[in-house]
């Protein structure tokens, strides 16, 4: 028979008292340890957040052809046309980085700092960084703040702002604020935001002005454009809606240089001292509702100082008194299987914008295709036709170019948009009408075909 040991009721009391108190310093400490984690944890992000930050893009490689040339950083491109085909078409070096910190306070203020260089290579043997000639200069420096206690969903910002949108394809920027100026982002308005700004940009020392298409102004002095602007801009659902006021400070006469048809002539214009610009777009969530992607429909249109450069504020050229500019275009991106494909549809027209009597047409269609064969491996193509023409009150000069390229290329992943890419290229252009491609290394007058071929590789982040 087994011996019952009586149980003591204070033994098990005092048993139960010192299982709780170690169970309850377990739960503190547990908490405690899971209070400083977080706060650390709080102390890295905060700290990531207000590190330094880097951004940048480049592209970097050659261009020969097939007369052994070094191309250069010459860009296959119409006289007259406002943009070109850039895969195997587009200058070979140009880099731009970006630096930003970020700095917080207590009661949820905040304050960005962006500071940012942009290099152009002008000689391609050589990366060289040629002051003198600005090969190498300031992008942007400016400040933005948000959450102010007086308006927490606004972003105010000044300083020496560059902020685009552009048709990637054509390496063509539509809308731009590249100036000094003074603003304010994200202001409600309805169903949408509201953005604001100011600029002024003041004229340079420089008395003559080469524009892409080979057009010389020569200024009388103090007549190179003091521009300033008022903007606004609307978003609202898939619609952006922008519009500014402009003044010039001097509406002095100045001349014009321009070979048409092989024909130099002087012209005469005089200086626009107000202008306009306004720009509706709407994109479209799908590839015309066919299959995934997006299509931008865009149309702009620009009168007197606004006309210089559709769509640019700040840092402009002279137009005339009696400028217009329009320009309307479909952008798109369809992706489907092994397949990514961006297209454009392009027609922009300008008159009196250089001197009375001038008249300036662009068009273009064209496309690039991705086709994967894997992650990393992809093949490129890409087709389009530039057609321009440029006319005075006496002569005109008209025709077009054509380019076809293939690029193998190496991605990290399988994205239209996805940089880094290493890629080689060929690319095959025609000229038609009364263009040809003396413009470029190794070609004359009497060619009005080329062969290309380099690499290159390019990356955004």
């Amino acid at each position: 028979m087994k011996k019952i040991i009586p149980v003591n009721i204070a033994h098990v009391m005092c048993a139960g008292l010192v299982v709780m108190s170690v169970n309850t310093n377990a739960e503190d400490l547990s908490q405690k340890n899971a209070a400083a984690i977080a706060k650390m944890q709080e102390q890295l992000d905060t700290q990531k957040e207000e590190a330094v930050q880097w951004n940048g893009y480049f592209r970097a490689g050659f261009t020969s052809n097939d007369n052994g040339s070094g191309s250069g950083n010459t860009t296959i491109k119409a006289p007259n046309a406002g943009g070109f085909y850039r895969l195997g078409g587009g200058e070979s070096n140009y880099a731009a980085t970006a630096f930003s910190r970020k700095f917080n306070t207590s009661s949820g203020a905040w304050a960005k700092a962006y500071f940012g260089l942009v290099y152009e290579d002008r000689d391609a043997r050589r990366w060289v960084f040629d002051t003198q000639d600005k090969t190498i200069f300031m992008d942007k420096a400016y400040v933005e703040m948000g959450n102010l206690s007086f308006a927490p969903d606004a972003t105010f910002w000044a300083g020496r702002v560059n902020w685009s949108d552009d048709i990637h394809i054509l390496d063509r920027k539509y809308y731009e604020i590249r100036s000094p100026g003074i603003g304010v982002k994200g202001l409600d308005l309805g169903d949408g935001k509201m953005d604001l700004f100011v600029t002024s940009h003041d004229s340079d020392s420089d008395k003559t002005y080469t524009d892409e298409n080979g057009t010389t102004v020569t200024y009388d002095d103090g007549a190179r454009p003091r521009t300033h602007t008022l903007g606004v801009e609307y978003r609202t659902g898939q619609w952006w809606f922008t519009g500014s006021l402009q003044t010039n400070s001097d509406d002095s006469r100045y001349s014009v240089t321009k070979t048409i048809n092989g024909v130099t002539g002087s012209y005469t214009g005089k200086a626009a001292t107000a202008g306009a610009h306004v720009m509706a777009r709407y994109t479209q969530p799908s590839y015309f509702g066919l299959t995934d992607g997006r299509v931008k429909y865009v149309a702009q249109y620009a009168t007197g100082t606004s006309a210089a450069f559709l769509g640019r504020h700040g840092d402009t050229n002279q137009s005339n008194d009696d400028g217009q500019n329009y320009r309307v275009f479909v952008d798109g991106l369809a992706t489907f299987e092994q397949w990514e494909i961006n297209t454009i549809a392009l027609y922009q027209h300008k008159e009196d914008v250089d001197f009375d009597g001038s008249e300036n047409t662009w068009w273009t269609l064209g496309a690039r295709s991705a086709y994967y064969l894997n992650d990393n491996v992809a093949l490129q193509f890409e087709a389009g036709y530039n057609g321009s023409s440029y006319s005075s009150a006496m002569v005109k000069e008209e025709g077009g170019l054509a380019t076809f390229t293939f690029a193998p290329t190496l991605k990290l992943k399988k994205a239209f948009f996805s940089r880094p890419e290493i890629r080689f290229y060929a690319t095959y252009a025609k000229f038609t009408g009364d263009y040809n491609a003396s413009s470029l290394d190794g070609y004359n007058k009497n060619d009005d075909d080329t062969f290309t071929f380099g690499a290159q590789a390019e990356i955004w982040f």
